[in-house]
């Protein structure tokens, strides 16, 4: 929640946040009509460390619901949660248990909450986002008791292996962790990160990462958003997920060449094609032209018609080349963003545990000195 988007249109950057919230609502009301026992939270609830106060108190009503149905309700903090500046130990999201709303599992170091359900015990153990020090291992070194029926640990962080890939390459290397590295006793592991869902087992563990709300980016233009419901039982966890809503969202090409006229025209009556102001559009272009071909392409006319046409419109020109130089252009990136991107990169390049390590350093000193200039 409480992400920041940079659309065309100012007013249909707040509406994106509703898309968002709508749909956190939407698994809200799911979970009051079925009544389930616990309501998991495993990290990234909010986009950034100091959310509006506008999102703080959405998600108070909204777990306030939960709590008042008799749900349980446990929560970790992701990497967009945790605070970055040593020393600094409070989120946005402990208003929940100071409330007495939710069981916020803060630490970095695991913590544990037991339950009891229709007679069995359940004990909801994890640990929130490591923050000073991206690249360890979450799950190392750490043990459940195995003393309860059923077993779930909370994790953020990114599974290694078993066919699992990002949708942003670069968070592999954030809290990375393998399948045997999941602590043995384990029933149910209950992961965040990850923007695309995904569902493995190893052993008599189901791993099961749900995914984001909504799509956030173009990297997310394939997925199908859900949320995981699932079933504990003495023959193991069965697993639904329940589809959400989603805003379309379409990406179009469209190859420019010198002989087709008047390019600004070509490409806003190729735009006209899928003119739909509830839509995200992405259009790429490609092809070589001229420096004065280029020129004579009128792209202020093409974002303000775009505007209008669609509820955010994204142009990709790095498919085009003039006069054989490519064009990289694109939207910018937030300082905090491009930075992380551009550290990420590197760590998930890296070839040694120490180079990754400092990598890792020089991104946590240059995030906490972002993050205060932007506060």
């Amino acid at each position: 929640m409480d992400k920041s988007f940079n659309f065309l249109n100012p007013a249909n950057s707040r509406r994106r946040k509703e898309d968002i919230d709508r749909n956190f609502a939407s698994i809200v009301e799911y979970s009051l009509k079925e009544e389930p026992d616990l309501f998991l939270m495993a990290g990234d609830i909010f986009d950034k460390k100091s959310p509006s106060n506008e999102s703080r108190v959405f998600l108070i009503r909204e777990v306030r619901k939960l709590s008042e149905a008799g749900i349980n309700v446990v929560a970790i903090g992701g990497n967009h949660d945790m605070p970055r500046t040593p020393g600094a130990t409070s989120m946005a999201i402990d208003a929940l248990s100071g409330a007495g709303l939710a069981t916020v599992l803060s630490s970095t170091e695991v913590q544990s909450q037991a339950f009891r359900f229709d007679g069995k015990s359940v004990v909801v153990s994890g640990r929130s986002y490591l923050t000073q020090s991206e690249n360890q291992n979450p799950l190392r070194g750490v043990t459940v008791d195995k003393g309860a029926d059923y077993n779930i640990f909370m994790v953020h962080g990114s599974l290694q292996g078993l066919g699992v890939r990002p949708n942003t390459p670069e968070m592999a290397a954030q809290n990375p962790f393998y399948a045997q590295d999941i602590p043995d006793g384990v029933d149910y592991l209950a992961m965040g990160h990850f923007h695309n869902s995904f569902e493995r087992s190893h052993g008599r563990c189901r791993i099961v990462n749900p995914g984001s709300v909504e799509r956030l980016d173009w990297s997310e233009f394939d997925d199908k958003k859900a949320f995981a419901w699932v079933d504990m039982n003495e023959s193991g966890a069965d697993v639904d997920f329940i589809p959400l809503e989603m805003r379309p969202m379409e990406s179009s090409s469209l190859s420019l060449n010198r002989n087709v006229g008047d390019l600004t025209e070509v490409v806003r009556e190729h735009l006209a094609h899928s003119r739909d102001p509830e839509k995200l559009f992405r259009l790429g272009l490609e092809g070589s032209l001229n420096k004065d071909e280029y020129g004579k392409l009128n792209f202020g006319d093409l974002l303000n018609y775009a505007r209008d046409a669609f509820f955010d419109f994204d142009l990709v020109r790095d498919g085009l080349s003039v006069e054989g130089e490519r064009i990289f252009l694109g939207r910018v990136d937030s300082p905090e963003h491009a930075f992380a991107k551009r550290l990420e990169g590197l760590i998930a390049k890296s070839a040694s545990d120490e180079e990754r390590r400092f990598l890792g350093d020089v991104k946590e000193a240059g995030m906490i000195l972002l993050e205060e200039a932007a506060e």
